[in-house]
C-alpha cells in the first residue's frame, strides 16, 4: 500500500473511532449511523480500489511501522 492509500485509510480509521464517529456521544443514533454506513463505503471503495480487504489494526500498524 502506497503512502497516499495508507493516509486514506488512516483518516478514514480515525473518523471511524467511537469518540469520533459519535462526536463523544453528542450526536443522535440515526446520525452516528448515517456517518457509520458513508464512512464505511468510503473504505469499500478503498479496498476495491487497492484490491483486497484491509483492516484498521493493519492500518495502523504501517502507519507506526512508517513512523520508525
Amino acid at each position: 500500500m502506497n503512502k497516499e492509500m495508507l493516509s486514506k485509510f488512516l483518516n478514514l480509521a480515525c473518523q471511524l473511532s467511537p469518540e469520533n464517529l459519535c462526536c463523544d456521544g453528542e450526536l443522535p443514533t440515526s446520525e452516528v449511523n448515517k456517518r457509520y454506513r458513508i464512512l464505511t463505503c468510503q473504505w469499500k471503495r478503498l479496498e476495491n480500489e487497492l484490491g483486497r480487504s484491509v483492516t484498521e489494526n493493519e492500518v495502523f500498524q504501517e502507519h507506526w511501522d512508517n513512523k520508525k
